[in-house]
């Protein structure tokens, strides 16, 4: 009888573990699109911590990434929750902290929980929401590397910035600003406003103007558009001057006849997230929301990201109701 008991308690239990080693999660179909599915749960390995994910943001790369991507695959890089879990070699992250950052490789952030490595981890700055804490990292980052690692903006710069608007234009705006720079930045008619605010002190409208009529002798150019925006950018800088990339090889040749530097911003690794969560806790670096939507809501947000049109971010909760 004893072993009866024993035996129909484990079959009862057995499906409350299951569920409790689960999770939903976005994953890639066949074709490249997206659905929900229930998962595994993560488990961390030494040097992570798994994140119980309250917010997520939409960058161009996930869904450029899904189509070339297994199906199964969880998507999405950065976040914004709290650890839910650590691994072996965690160093000083505990359960219970509030934190940003990028999702180890492997581990998609487009779901109820997710891995980090504890080198990719900020604490989230006090005065954001995790909605707004989201939207950090990766263009965070970005702007950061772009500003300060390549470029070393200085006081009085003129730093020009392609794409005010965006995730990373927004947010190399305004790191710009911190460093004492002034900045121009090209945005479209409906983000002038946004682009201002941020701190830029002229908004070229790219729709009715060209920039190389516009601006000169500029210290600092960010590309965050195409390639045609690269090469256009070369007349602009003054001899000594950089032009930094985020959309693929500045035109070498050209930059070198114009003898200006050309780089691009390297990957995006989550190391540099201290000092982004700095300023934004110093209050001089914010996230713009445009929409906020679910995770359930995932093939419209993308769609939307693709047209191009946001100004700020698109955030997704961790929800998938």
């Amino acid at each position: 009888m004893r072993y009866v008991l024993s035996a129909l308690v484990c079959l009862l239990m057995t499906p409350l573990a299951q569920a409790a080693d689960a999770m939903r999660a976005v994953v890639i179909a066949d074709g490249g699109g997206v659905k929900i599915e229930s998962v595994s749960k993560p488990e961390p390995q030494a040097g992570q911590v798994r994140i119980k994910v309250r917010a997520v943001s939409v960058n161009p790369v996930d869904w450029k990434l899904a189509g070339r991507s297994a199906p199964g695959t969880i998507p999405g890089r950065d976040f914004a929750g709290v650890i839910d879990a650590v691994g072996t070699d965690a160093g000083e992250w505990k359960k219970g902290q509030a934190v940003i950052g990028v999702a180890a490789p492997g581990s998609g952030s487009y779901a109820e929980y997710t891995l980090a490595q504890v080198k990719a981890l900020a604490i989230k700055p006090k005065h954001l929401s995790f909605e707004e804490a989201a939207g950090l990292p990766v263009v965070g980052e970005t702007a950061w590397r772009a500003m300060v690692t390549v470029a070393n903006v200085q006081a009085h710069d003129k730093v020009l910035i392609h794409g005010g608007a965006g995730g990373v234009g927004s947010s190399a705006v305004q790191v710009a600003k911190a460093r004492g720079a002034w900045v121009i930045a090209t945005a479209s008619p409906d983000h002038a406003d946004l682009v201002r605010h941020l701190g830029a002190e002229q908004v070229i409208d790219y729709h009715s103007v060209r920039f190389e009529d516009q601006v000169h002798d500029v210290d600092v150019v960010l590309n965050t558009v195409d390639a045609d925006t690269g090469l256009r950018s070369v007349k602009v800088l003054k001899p000594g001057g950089i032009l930094v990339s985020v959309v693929g090889p500045p035109p070498t040749e050209q930059c070198a006849a114009a003898h200006i530097r050309c780089d691009i911003t390297g990957s995006v690794n989550g190391e540099k997230l201290g000092q982004v969560s700095q300023l934004a806790d110093r209050g001089q670096l914010s996230v713009h929301i445009d929409r906020k939507m679910s995770l359930a809501d995932v093939a419209e947000a993308w769609r939307l990201s693709k047209e191009g049109h946001i100004g700020g971010k698109i955030i997704l909760e961790a929800s998938f109701h």
